[in-house]
């Protein structure tokens, strides 16, 4: 069983003005360094093997943060497969500017240019898989995005993404989780 910390990244400009952002990026506010010092402080007595980020820069400075802040001073691996949804031609838009549609649909909707949500939660899950084979046994922190966190709580929930998509993780929200044969088999937030 791998042992999984996941962090999502501190605020940003978009989400300070209530813009999508998925695959674009815009830095961290100085709410946002706060938020990450503060996920730091929840994690001040986990020793960590492994520091993983998505490979977009709002998350890996989150994750630099943190690791300053542990005192982990090895490399922090930058993930692709651990990144936000591709929300595509509504990338930068305001939230606004979203189609109105339930829950359910929007688990299936795909952005013009971009993913659906189900897609993006297999993308995170296969990723996780990946970590587990690697890494297996050990203590990793993801440090990634609200969708990310959305898409292992619902593997875990066995509940869809686009129900979990609703909940709006705080700038500064840790979790604990374990991964075991594929599967999300614990999710607690602390």
């Amino acid at each position: 069983m791998t042992n999984f910390y996941i962090s999502r990244h501190g605020q940003t400009e978009n989400n300070l003005n209530r813009r999508f952002s998925g695959w674009i990026d815009t830095p961290l506010t100085e709410e946002g360094v706060r938020n990450a010092q503060a996920s730091a402080a929840k994690l001040v007595d986990v020793k960590l093997d492994l520091i993983v980020a998505s490979d977009l820069g709002r998350a890996f400075t989150t994750a630099y943060i943190i690791a300053r802040k542990l005192g982990y001073t090895e490399d922090i691996q930058r993930l692709k497969a651990l990144r936000e949804v591709n929300y595509g031609d509504y990338a930068n838009q305001p939230y606004e500017a979203y189609p109105e549609m339930s829950a359910v649909e929007n688990a299936d909707f795909v952005s013009p240019n971009g993913e659906s949500l189900n897609q993006m939660q297999a993308r995170v899950i296969d990723c996780l898989v990946e970590l587990d084979a690697r890494n297996h046994g050990e203590s990793i922190l993801l440090v990634a995005h609200d969708g990310t966190i959305n898409a292992i709580r619902a593997a875990f929930n066995q509940d869809s993404i686009g129900i979990a998509d609703l909940t709006h993780n705080a700038h500064d929200f840790v979790a604990n989780f374990r991964f075991e044969a594929g599967e999300v088999v614990s999710f607690i937030e602390l």
